[in-house]
């Protein structure tokens, strides 16, 4: 308690101290006893750019400097200048933010020991001027004043009087997301005209996410507005779309708002129309003018972004007129898309569904609507960038008296439309033309039409601006495209269609319940990869299924959850997690209230099933002949995957490391399936381990092709002699040797079934490795540098009969994978010996089941090279009867982060003894 009280008095006394330091700073300058000379003797403060206001963190020059006549200048030896809140601050302890000096390199400049914010000069030389540069403070810190004393000579001196004295306050910054209030009524008596400047900001590296493919159908529609009064809106948030409303947003057509706006012509001032951005001009800028008055103060615009189902961008009924009369000068406005509420498309590209009844204008954000299809979701909720933005700026002011105005209203004028040349005798044009055809046969696409001078060359010379060509999206006869890339949306001209070709149906999945109704599904793929981005063909296809009827059901085991562990409905199984073979597909559910403590709740939020792709085997003999002749590909990434592949020199399947991406087809996770297929037909009586020195030629064709089936001939799986033992796979700590044997030919027609135990395995009697050079995972700089030669002998790698060496994974800045079996202890079963295998040799063989990899865990550091991150798997099932062993069950990866900051020795006081 009294610590505290110490503590609290000491703090006390120093906020007094710091209050009587500003307040009481002596200003007048040392050495001489004079009174300060009145006036400023023409010494003044200037600041560059003579600002009435300062903008919050913008940099300023400050100069403090004397009258210049045409032959002379006056200088000063002395001065002081300082910075302080024109109010002091009643909060000691937060005081007001008054910016902050910075010295020029000039030698002319100190900062103050006895002033706070002050800067002083350097010497007593005679100066004309200095200058320093000021930072000013954040906003919210209120009105400054800067204040200056001025030594010209021993006994004369200036202070604050007349130029030595200048306040700025902050200047408010407008929102640019944000629209001002409705000002009711607006006093302003004077008229004004302003132009308006629409830009286009959407593009494919601002808005990345499923921007069109189609884009030469990209654009902002013409636009239409109006300035107008309070008593109409052209259109308003969280009300519904009028119909002109809704033919800008589906289709882009101006005309039926602009109908709907002459009939309200009481309410207006300037019909405000503009031609619109389109493709390849999306990013273009667009004008129109307009003038607004006491009574139609407000402004409202609108545009389609296309192609879209109905989303707009513009604003409604901003406020130009201010609080004090006038009306605003300059402002600039953000603009983000909205729905219409006409049709409940939420992609770019979606079909044509109408919303009935009609649903209310929404702002379109990262988080509505909260479907992951929308291009604009984001799952964290991170604000999105504008797609456009509004430029107003105020061009006339057209002087009236209110009397002027009140007389006005009585006989109100006729509205008047933007086009300025549209009075212009040498602008005059034509009518507008048809509309062309649609653009595409199918779906939606562009058509347009135009007009021309009726004195081209006359209004070229007059450089008349009015619009010639309008476009407005359309819908062809065949609503929707059978392959159209867009779906509802015509092919681009030079699109091709072959690149939508798709596999057949897969068979239809199991129902999803059994009993009662439920649904069943089947999918197909693209045969050329660059479908899944330029095409939307259906690729997954969805029934109905009755196993039972519900009456017989029984519902007895039905699953009760209680009311605290409430889960949301099962979502949709997802697609099968191969394209060939059995795979696993699963559904999911989460709880209610994700935020609640649901660790008594023993409910299962994921559903696994297994599934068979729409190809039962993932390679058919005829393709067998392609596969294996090619080349092995690692893949430009670099983890660490231990694969198979068919070398044809060697005629044999080999183990190398795959990068974890791209690569070919000759890659197998398992030996066996490598062999199965590339190695059916080797000679009997063959050896697994040719000699080196005497490769064989790579295969003929016809050696990789199954042989003909002769129905109904019974024929034996022959298999190849044992190879003889392998060498020890390391000369320290745990080592295997190895031999296997290889499947010569199938069985067929009911002949005896090849044996499933293809290797065995045994244990090496070795040495015990050395521990002081290696302890588990090294240091990243350390590895770098450690490379195998001619006498490391690389770390045991499971499985592998061939001897050929496993190099390091090379480090990748964006990620690297590694082994646990190269940088850690194996984590699995425990190798076979020999006896083992042929003490279960006539029993069941089970393969080792591994559970999903669980995610990433954080970097280990915050920054450097040396942070690791890792996930994990757990063993679902070991081994057993010479079954296929676990795989590694955990792996790691460098993480990508900037680079330490180095401390700079000024920062460690203790060293300050070593400087000289």
């Amino acid at each position: 308690m009294r610590w505290a009280l110490v503590s609290l008095v000491a703090a006390c006394l120093w906020a007094a101290s710091v209050r009587a330091q500003s307040s009481t700073c002596n200003r007048a300058p040392l050495g001489t006893n004079a009174p300060k000379t009145p006036g400023s003797n023409n010494f003044t403060i200037k600041i560059s750019g003579n600002p009435a206001k300062y903008v919050p963190g913008d940099v300023y020059t400050v100069s403090l400097l004397g009258w210049r006549q045409e032959y002379s200048v006056k200088k000063f030896t002395g001065f002081l200048l300082l910075v302080e809140p024109s109010r002091v601050p009643r909060d000691v302890y937060g005081p007001q933010s008054v910016g902050m000096f910075q010295l020029y390199g000039d030698a002319l400049t100190l900062y103050s020991e006895d002033c706070p914010n002050a800067i002083t000069q350097s010497s007593s030389a005679p100066k004309s001027e200095i200058q320093v540069l000021w930072t000013a403070p954040p906003a919210g810190s209120g009105c400054v004043i800067f204040r200056a004393t001025v030594v010209e000579a021993r006994d004369v001196w200036y202070m604050d009087d007349g130029g030595l004295t200048k306040e700025l306050c902050e200047e408010e910054q407008d929102n640019p997301d944000m629209q001002p209030t409705i000002i009711d009524p607006c006093c302003a008596c004077d008229e004004a005209k302003y132009e308006v400047t629409f830009e286009g900001l959407w593009s494919r590296h601002t808005h990345p996410k499923d921007f069109p493919n189609n884009e030469w159908l990209t654009h902002f529609s013409d636009i239409i507005g109006a300035s107008h009064s309070k008593d109409y809106m052209v259109w308003e948030y969280g009300k519904e779309a009028s119909d002109g409303l809704q033919q800008v947003a589906e289709w882009g057509s101006t005309r039926r708002l602009e109908s709907e706006l002459k009939r309200q012509s009481n309410h207006i001032r300037t019909i405000i129309k503009a031609r619109g951005l389109w493709y390849p001009n999306v990013n273009g800028k667009t004008f129109a003018v307009f003038r607004v008055d006491n009574r139609h103060h407000l402004m409202s615009l609108v545009s389609m972004l296309g192609p879209t189902p109905d989303w707009i961008v513009g604003v409604s009924a901003l406020e130009l007129c201010l609080a004090n009369c006038s009306w605003v000068t300059h402002k600039t406005l953000n603009l983000y898309p909205y729905d219409a509420g006409t049709d409940s498309g939420v992609t770019y590209d979606s079909a044509s569904v109408a919303t009935l009844p009609k649903g209310k204008i929404r702002r379109i954000t990262s988080t509505f609507p909260n479907d992951p299809a929308s291009p604009f979701y984001d799952p964290t909720g991170k604000p999105m960038k504008p797609l456009a933005k509004l430029t107003i700026t105020r061009q006339r002011v057209y002087e009236k008296s209110c009397s002027d105005t009140d007389i006005l209203r009585i006989d109100e004028p006729e509205f008047e439309v933007s086009d300025e040349d549209a009075d212009r005798p040498e602008c005059a044009v034509s009518e507008w033309s048809q509309f062309s055809p649609c653009s595409v046969s199918c779906g939606k696409g562009l058509r347009s039409r135009t007009r021309n001078y009726l004195m081209p060359q006359k209004a070229q010379m007059m450089m008349c601006k009015r619009q010639l060509e309008e476009n407005e999206m359309c819908a062809a006869d065949l609503l929707y495209c059978a392959d159209s890339p867009d779906g509802a949306f015509g092919l681009a001209p030079d699109f091709d269609p072959r690149i939508c070709t798709v596999s057949e149906w897969s068979p239809w999945t199991p129902c999803s319940v059994t009993c009662g109704k439920g649904h069943r599904m089947r999918s197909r793929r693209y045969l050329d990869r660059m479908g899944r981005k330029k095409c939307d063909t259906e690729l997954v296809g969805k029934e109905m299924c009755v196993v039972a009827e519900a009456p017989t059901c029984d519902y007895d085991n039905a699953e009760v959850i209680s009311e605290d562990c409430a889960v949301t409905p099962w979502t949709e199984f997802t697609q099968c997690s191969t394209t060939c073979g059995k795979g696993v597909t699963a559904r999911t559910r989460s709880y209610l209230v994700p935020s609640a403590d649901h660790s008594h709740c023993n409910v299962d939020l994921r559903d696994e099933r297994e599934c068979m792709a729409h190809r039962s085997v993932c390679f058919d003999p005829s393709e067998a002949e392609e596969v294996c002749m090619l080349e092995k590909e690692v893949g430009p990434c670099r983890g660490y995957f231990p694969r198979w592949y068919y070398d044809t020199t060697h005629q044999r399947c080999m183990q190398f490391t795959f990068g974890g991406c791209r690569g070919n087809r000759n890659n197998f996770e398992e030996y066996e399936q490598c062999t199965k297929l590339c190695e059916v037909n080797k000679a009997p009586g063959g050896h697994g381990n040719p000699p080196p020195n005497n490769p064989r030629p790579p295969p003929s064709r016809s050696r990789l092709r199954s042989q003909p089936d002769d129905r109904g001939q019974r024929v034996d799986c022959k298999v190849t002699d044992w190879s003889s033992w392998s060498q020890c796979s390391a000369t320290c700590g745990d080592a295997i040797k190895e031999k296997h044997r290889r499947i010569v030919e199938q069985n067929r027609n009911g002949g005896r079934r090849c044996p499933r135990r293809l290797v065995k395995k045994r244990d090496c009697k070795v040495p015990e490795c050395p521990t002081d050079n290696f302890s588990g995972l090294l240091p990243m700089s350390q590895r770098r540098e450690t490379e195998p030669t001619a006498t490391t002998t690389p770390p045991p790698v499971p499985h592998q009969p061939e001897t050929e060496s496993v190099p390091l994974p090379s480090f990748d800045p964006d990620e690297e994978y590694i082994s646990p079996s190269l940088y850690n202890p194996h984590v699995g079963p425990s190798y076979l010996t020999d006896d083992d295998h042929d003490h279960h040799e006539h029993e069941d063989v089970e393969n080792c089941v591994l559970s999903e990899w669980g995610p990433w865990s954080p970097c280990t550091h915050s920054c450097g090279p040396e942070a690791l991150q890792q996930r994990s798997r757990l063993v679902v099932m070991e081994a057993r009867n010479g079954g296929t062993p676990c795989g590694d069950t955990r792996q790691r990866r460098y993480c990508t982060l900037p680079p330490c900051p180095r401390p700079r020795i000024e920062h460690f006081p203790w060293l300050e003894w070593r400087r000289p």
